[in-house]
């Protein structure tokens, strides 16, 4: 997160000088925009590589929340499995810094395990007869399984125009939280129920006359979901520029095409870059979440050392 941070830092002062023309500190203005957009793919691959596995479990959610409320675990165990076993994977890689760095490279989205953890969800999305989940998954595997030099902008625009439309979890956590309020009035037997601790009843029972406050919360996780996927599929776009923007020996044609249709569309994508950014300052200075989160990974390392 520090390392994504001190490259947006950098971005954000080529793109001042940009501004500034008496300031210009690269030869030119075609090689300022392009150590900016070199700068800003390193920012999003860094920040790829911190989140991994946090992207791994907000990509299975929407299915385990789906299944919850329409009993669907029951109906594909076998793709659930496969959906967690992946899961699993993808939490090796991103608790292994050695082998990111080996094997994830400038590419950490599409050559980790995302892909076929989102592949393996779409199946289980489909099992549960969730077809629009199921091919949004399957579309952005799909994309994410390209080679870099194959993903192009206009299908990211396409993508995310989907993923607006279709990552719409509102209603699901609603009738989600119905089932978790005749859990704590006793009015219902689920397997839900049985897991629900005390700690968590008294928060639920907390929202019972606060209806209006889970309303803006469940708008804010739709667009939570929403933002993830897009700078998944940024970070994915962006791995091509990490490798070739800082150097122009070795270029090829179609690079020079690829950089040039990125300086067209970088002030949306750094738009982005740095609302994310803004996100993750707040985190880097928080010491309590740093400590949770260095728990948590303990607890997982041991967890996976057993397995």
């Amino acid at each position: 997160m520090y390392d994504s941070l001190k490259f947006y830092e950098t971005a954000v002062l080529i793109y001042n000088t940009i501004k500034n023309p008496s300031e210009h500190i690269y030869p030119d203005l075609r090689a300022q925009e392009e150590m900016k957009i070199f700068h800003m793919a390193r920012s999003f691959e860094a920040l790829s590589k911190a989140y991994l596995a946090s992207y791994g479990l907000l990509i299975v959610y929407p299915s385990l929340l789906i299944a919850a409320v329409k009993k669907g675990v029951y109906k594909a165990p076998r793709h659930l499995e496969k959906e967690l076993n992946s899961l699993s994977i993808l939490a090796r890689q991103a608790l292994n810094p050695k082998k990111m760095i080996e094997k994830l490279k400038h590419d950490p989205i599409g050559r980790s395990q995302l892909p076929d953890l989102l592949k393996s969800t779409s199946n289980f999305f489909q099992q549960n007869n969730e077809r629009e989940f199921a091919s949004l998954y399957n579309k952005i595997s799909e994309f994410l399984r390209k080679p870099v030099n194959q993903r192009n902008y206009a299908e990211i625009m396409t993508l995310r125009k989907e993923i607006t439309r279709v990552m719409q979890l509102k209603n699901v956590h609603e009738r989600f939280y119905e089932i978790l309020k005749k859990c704590i009035e006793g009015n219902i037997n689920e397997d839900i129920c049985k897991n629900l601790t005390q700690e968590s009843k008294e928060m639920l029972s907390s929202f019972s006359n606060k209806e209006y406050l889970l309303d803006q919360i469940l708008s804010i996780l739709d667009l939570g979901f929403q933002e993830m996927f897009d700078g998944i599929l940024y970070a994915s776009y962006l791995a091509r520029a990490a490798e070739i923007a800082d150097y122009t020996v070795g270029r090829t044609e179609d690079d020079e095409k690829y950089l040039a249709e990125i300086i067209d569309h970088q002030q949306e994508i750094f738009d982005f870059l740095s609302k994310m950014q803004e996100i993750n300052k707040v985190l880097i200075k928080d010491d309590e979440l740093d400590d949770f989160m260095s728990q948590i990974e303990e607890e997982a390392r041991k967890y996976f050392k057993h397995e």
